[in-house]
């Protein structure tokens, strides 16, 4: 990713966009008895987008916000969306941009990775909660909405920062040489 003034314009705005929306609006949605977690799948979409920096430091800064908008343990949702947009990103290093199914199972299994850290930081900071069958099946049915989710989240997100991405730049066309005898040939080497 290019990393320009105008682009960390749009990436400020983004984040504080989608951690208002996630607090305000997606938090307060049932779908089968959970929420669809948003700022998750576009920290994952910026990490397979731009890498694994981009996608560390874009989930701190949107769960750094995140924490402080809701006045809970700051750090906690810093902390997980730190890891999954770094995971993220990692993917795209190693193997690639991902396809449409991999998007779709990327979503869902990192949605699902969200989850477990921000349980276990919550566990792990003392916060008293019974852990129940409940908590299995609504990180379970968050990771299915991540799953279905995910790609329509990536194709919104990689429209908000298209000119920054370094695999979006098109290639100039190269046309083969036509000789008068209408045959392509390569030239001559010289």
């Amino acid at each position: 990713m290019i990393v320009t003034p105008g682009i960390i314009g749009r990436l400020m705005a983004l984040g504080a966009f989608v951690a208002v929306a996630q607090i305000v609006c997606f938090s307060k949605m049932d779908v089968f008895g959970s929420d669809p977690d948003v700022a998750l799948l576009v920290v994952i979409s910026l990490g397979v987008l731009g890498g694994s920096l981009t996608g560390a430091v874009a989930g701190f800064s949107i769960g750094l916000l995140m924490d402080c908008l809701l006045l809970e343990t700051l750090g906690g949702f810093a902390l997980a969306m730190l890891t999954v947009g770094y995971v993220a990103g990692r993917y795209r290093e190693t193997i690639g941009p991902p396809t449409r199914g991999a998007t779709a199972l990327l979503g869902g299994a990192l949605t699902l990775l969200g989850s477990g850290v921000i349980a276990a930081i919550q566990i792990g900071t003392g916060i008293d909660a019974t852990v129940s069958f409940l908590v299995v099946r609504d990180a379970i049915v968050t990771s299915l909405i991540g799953a279905a989710l995910a790609i329509p989240v990536l194709w919104i997100v990689r429209l908000v920062v298209r000119s920054a991405l370094v695999d979006e730049r098109r290639a100039a066309r190269r046309r083969p040489i036509v000789t008068r005898g209408g045959a392509d040939q390569a030239p001559p080497v010289q």
